[in-house]
């Protein structure tokens, strides 16, 4: 018999599955994210699992409702604490350089063989787009929507390139500030 506190090891919280769930995404792709590689991780049977999302659908539901919250929602939060617009561009700077790109990758790879998936990636991609434009805006940069979408592609095209040559970020800052300082 396992005594309460051996129960109380085996039991993992949503939370857990969710973290279990993203480190196969992130080494192996969505092909990963079945039930049985899910429990061989976690080392507990599939009631834990069917207790916490009921199926896999609502398991990778879950997964896709952190990831916009953790790597969307939760930066432009952070950013929004500061009062001064600059402030607000190097805040969200500096959270988004600490997020996981590799996994941010794996989830638009997703997105790309799975319709679901490519919904929240492109719900994803406009309210990143949408604070940037308002950061831009705040600034008092003439084309907030050109250069919101030009440093958002440049950033998700930059996460494709690894490891980042030296020098790439402060390249990129450059050119965006040549960008917002040419004649309309």
């Amino acid at each position: 018999p396992v005594d309460r506190v051996g129960a109380m090891a085996l039991r993992k919280s949503r939370q857990d599955w969710v973290d279990a769930g993203m480190t196969l995404l992130r080494a192996e792709g969505q092909q990963a994210l079945t039930i049985e590689r899910l429990l061989g991780q976690l080392g507990v049977t599939k009631g834990s699992f069917y207790h916490h999302f009921g199926s896999l659908a609502n398991y990778r539901k879950a997964l896709l409702q952190w990831w916009e919250e953790d790597f969307t929602h939760r930066p432009i939060q952070e950013a929004w604490k500061e009062s001064s617009p600059t402030s607000r561009a190097q805040r969200l700077n500096k959270v988004v350089r600490q997020l996981d790109y590799p996994l941010d990758i794996a989830i638009r790879a997703w997105g790309l063989r799975d319709p679901e998936v490519a919904q929240t990636v492109a719900s994803v991609d406009r309210q990143r787009i949408d604070c940037l434009r308002q950061l831009h805006h705040d600034q008092g940069h003439r084309h907030p929507e050109i250069l919101a979408y030009l440093e958002y592609t440049a950033f998700i095209g930059g996460q494709q390139i690894q490891p980042a040559p030296e020098g790439a970020e402060r390249a990129l800052h450059q050119a965006l500030e040549l960008w917002r300082n040419r004649d309309p």
